[in-house]
């Protein structure tokens, strides 16, 4: 008797990459399709209704990070195992997907045959990151070892990285506050906060500093 397929629901706002990996499930008899949501609500609502075996995630719907959407998925149907597919930088996020609760990270740079290979494999009870992603979680263990202090960036929240993203965007405060349903008085103290934890002296080093991230995937400083 053949192994049951695998329900998939996929979460992507790029009707390109949606058309992309419906096609390789179609040519995978292990995995189908079983909904698409293009926003977080959508999800939420699929997850509750479908409960899928399987969760292919894009971190970011519609401008917004989805750390906290996986565990909003997860919340509503703890079974499910969730692939983060996404164009963030994988050495910065992937480790956060994890804490969150994913089972795996995919960078969209790695093409859809990858993606077919993490699904596989976090379906049999695995954990699938690149090699690359590998190298950095055992290279902070060592230095956690060693009693290394972890990169400033590596110290923000998970909020925190969310509004040095948008800052980095160009959004200014009051942009960043509405996108994020905060107040303006929340995000002036999130930016305060920032400026602490990575060492900028004023608004404008701040912003220089995410947009470089969000140009590069690093501080200016490389860090």
């Amino acid at each position: 008797m053949p192994a049951r397929s695998q329900s998939v629901l996929v979460v992507d706002d790029h009707p390109v990459v949606v058309a992309g990996l419906r096609l390789l499930f179609e040519s995978a008899a292990e995995f189908r399709v079983v909904g698409e949501a293009r926003d977080a609500f959508t999800a939420r609502r699929l997850t509750e209704e479908l409960r899928p075996d399987l969760i292919v995630l894009d971190l970011v719907l519609g401008g917004r990070d989805g750390l906290e959407l996986i565990e909003d998925l997860l919340a509503l149907h703890e079974t499910t195992k969730v692939l983060v597919y996404s164009s963030q930088d994988e050495v910065q996020y992937a480790r956060r997907a994890l804490r969150a609760g994913a089972r795996g990270y995919v960078s969209k740079t790695a093409g859809l045959d990858a993606v077919g290979v993490a699904l596989t494999t976090i379906a049999q009870g695995d954990v699938y990151v690149s090699a690359t992603v590998q190298r950095s979680l055992v290279r902070d263990y060592a230095e956690s070892a060693r009693g290394v202090a972890p990169a400033p960036i590596d110290a923000l929240s998970n909020r925190e990285l969310q509004v040095f993203r948008l800052l980095g965007t160009g959004l200014g405060s009051a942009d960043v506050a509405s996108e994020l349903r905060l107040s303006l008085k929340t995000v002036s103290t999130y930016r305060e906060r920032l400026k602490n934890k990575l060492a900028l002296e004023n608004a404008r080093e701040l912003e220089r500093a995410a947009e470089a991230f969000v140009r590069t995937g690093r501080l200016a400083g490389g860090t």
